[in-house]
């Protein structure tokens, strides 16, 4: 590019575009963030304070129990004092896109004389005797050990890792691929959180333009139902790596613009080609992690969508993705296409039309009902998670059903609690059968009821029992009727429900007295009223037989199932015949904090959020954690270490600056490609 400095290019290919932003890109973006703010995206700064310091007290908590450990297993003082222990965030906090009320993923790393099981003993005890922690729930046997904590009102998910250190102090380097040398593969999992996340925030040119756009696509993807790795859809970190693909490709864009070009690239793309930030590596000598490679791995070959971590061992964050949901996403891209191309024509134009929420009990005639019902509110936790995991395979089973199209699983399910009188109510519940007398019972309307202790410790009225459950649905497409009308469809879920509720109850903690999983197909009318705000699904104008989504009735299998047509593929609309009720307004500055910097669409110059005034607690509180006992000697935290659990939100340095705020650290030279000038 003659008379213009050399541009650094970062990714597999030169970028499409290097043209710095224009005045109509900086005014869409510009109208992003103001709109951003006003969804509450953005946590106060008394909550950015709460998550600081409870991260700091991990951090020294963690420091504590190595040494305590150490000592126990006959260290010296000195040996102990040094052995380290440090914490790392990964996820939407270290990325910097989380908002109020967010998790934050944290690793816990330690030397090589630390154990899982000290882990999950005496470091669980520690957090125990934590004032400030009001739930903690360990579950060392998953395929990532975790500790799902709740902390001064913030929800953190613990991890651990040893890696094969003797120690684990400011000078443990987990970007270098040496450190997986000699760890299990849980230490392997839990340690690639952050060094992908770390690795991504290096491979985008500019971050702060990278987090205004994550956040605008992850917003999108849940507000439309299509966020959730356990279901079939992309998750979190496949969002990243999505967004941080066009950020390479556009590395001079504003946010509105990366976008605006999001959605056309990833509905025009050929898929399965993957997706990827950097070169696959192999990794260092005498690894045996296994690395994403089609050419050798037939499973890697039936990814529909990959989209490739960037850090070793490469691995495919999209695997989970079935026919289905790879439809579904694609129709959301050419919505969400369409709607972009409407706003950027106007500069300034709001962008709420991109996140209306998707009405998900709207869109077909005919569900599948899941009930996973528990007698207890602690055993619902894990048994409705175990049963959403089953989901996906659901799905699938599903999609392979003779007349069904399409299954869309539904994100996030729906919970409720019945205050059951008698047995056949309870059956009742379990089963999705609710009558409308027992959905509108309260706790309080049993009180005139002598009072029994629940199984749980809970009060229920003599003869009475809670009833936890968690609903969860997925919407059928089903086959169009042949137009010459011969022959008959049936809908058989025989094979698909009783395959999906064997794998349920074969869970090793299922307990037949305590717990239940039922699956039953439902049309849009006869859902259960919490389905729908007004308790009954929306009226529609009756049109032609056929015509509407393309509905007929479907004959009932041997199993006794009855259901109807879902929606049929939907011809392609114009732009204005899609958004012809999306009203395009000006963004007016009334509509953001007069505080919020908005500078050239970004939020300040350094790359640090916009600080929204604190108008609500949204979960986190207001007041600092307390210490956990036992740290108050200790040394404070080093930059480095502070470095570490930092979130990119407060802005990032180069490794060349002086980091004394304890930012995150970028180190992008170590995993770009070689400076290329734009011509």
């Amino acid at each position: 590019m003659s008379g213009q400095q050399d541009i650094r290019y970062l990714g597999v290919t030169p970028p499409i575009s290097t043209d710095p932003p224009k005045e109509n890109d900086v005014k869409s973006s510009e109208a992003l963030m103001g709109d951003l703010v006003s969804l509450n995206q953005f946590e106060s700064e008394q909550e950015r304070k709460v998550r600081e310091r409870l991260l700091s007290n991990i951090a020294q908590l963690v420091t504590k129990f190595v040494h305590d450990v150490s000592i126990k297993s006959g260290m010296s003082e000195k040996v102990a004092s040094e052995a380290g222990g440090r914490i790392y965030t990964s996820g939407s906090y270290r990325l910097g896109v989380h908002g109020p009320g967010s998790d934050i993923d944290t690793i816990c790393v330690c030397p090589r004389h630390i154990y899982k099981e000290h882990f999950f003993g005496e470091f669980q005890d520690m957090l125990r005797a934590w004032p400030a922690v009001t739930e903690i729930s360990a579950v060392p046997s998953a395929f990532v050990p975790v500790m799902k904590t709740v902390i001064s009102g913030v929800e953190v998910d613990l991890l651990f890792a040893r890696v094969n250190l003797a120690e684990a102090g400011d000078k443990l380097d987990i970007e270098k691929d040496e450190i997986l040398r000699g760890v299990d593969d849980a230490s392997q999992r839990s340690l690639n959180g952050p060094r992908v996340t770390d690795m991504i925030l290096n491979l985008v040119p500019d971050v702060a333009t990278f987090r205004t756009a994550l956040r605008t696509i992850r917003l999108w993807a849940k507000r439309r139902g299509i966020y959730s790795n356990v279901l079939g859809f992309p998750g979190g970190v496949a969002w990243a790596l999505l967004t941080a693909r066009i950020c390479q490709l556009y590395p001079t864009a504003a946010p509105a613009t990366i976008v605006g070009k999001f959605f056309p690239i990833y509905y025009q793309w050929s898929w399965p080609q993957p997706v990827i930030l950097k070169k696959i590596e192999t990794g260092p000598s005498n690894m045996q992690h296994s690395v994403w490679n089609p050419k050798l791995d037939r499973r890697d070959m039936a990814h529909r969508m990959p989209v490739i971590t960037p850090a070793y061992p490469s691995m495919c964050s999209t695997h989970n993705i079935t026919a289905s949901t790879m439809s579904i996403i694609k129709k959301e891209m050419l919505r969400a296409m369409q709607i972009t191309d409407e706003i950027l024509k106007n500069p300034g134009s709001s962008w709420m039309g991109l996140f209306e929420r998707a009405d998900f009990f709207s869109m077909y005639k005919t569900y599948v009902h899941v009930v996973a019902s528990a007698s207890t509110s602690e055993g619902i936790k894990d048994w409705s998670g175990m049963v959403e995991s089953r989901i996906r395979t659901l799905v699938q089973d599903l999609e392979n059903t003779d007349n069904i199209l399409t299954a869309h699983p539904q994100v996030g399910g729906i919970s409720n609690v019945f205050y059951c009188l008698t047995e056949e109510e309870q059956a009742a519940a379990s089963q999705g059968e609710v009558s409308p007398e027992l959905m509108n019972r309260k706790e309080e309307d049993i009180k005139d009821v002598q009072l029994k202790e629940g199984e749980n410790g809970d009060d229920a009225g003599a003869g009475a029992r809670k009833i936890w459950t968690k609903n969860f649905f997925i919407g059928l497409e089903i086959e169009k009727k042949p137009k010459d009308g011969q022959g008959s469809r049936v809908l058989n879920l025989f094979y698909p429900s009783k395959r999906f509720c064997s794998a349920c109850q074969g869970w090793d903690k299922y307990n037949e007295m305590e717990m239940s999983v039922i699956l039953r197909p439902a049309k849009r009318s006869d859902l259960p009223p919490y389905c729908f705000p007004d308790g009954q699904p929306k009226s529609k104008k009756k049109t032609k037989r056929g015509q509407q989504n393309g509905s007929t009735d479907v004959g009932m299998g041997d199993t006794g199932e009855e259901s109807s047509q879902g929606p049929s593929k939907r011809s392609k609309a114009t732009p204005s015949e899609e958004l012809s009720h999306i009203s395009l307004t000006t963004t007016t500055e009334s509509t953001r904090p007069a505080s919020s910097p908005l500078t050239n669409g970004v939020p300040l110059p350094n790359g640090a959020d916009p600080v929204p005034p604190l108008t609500t607690t949204n979960g986190s509180g207001s007041a600092l954690p307390p210490p956990p006992p036992g740290i108050e000697n200790l040394p404070p935290l080093s930059s480095t270490s502070l470095s570490g659990f930092a979130t990119a939100a407060n802005g990032v340095v180069n490794s060349a600056d002086r980091n004394t705020d304890g930012l995150v650290v970028l180190n992008a030279s170590s995993n770009t490609n070689e400076a290329q000038a734009a011509s």
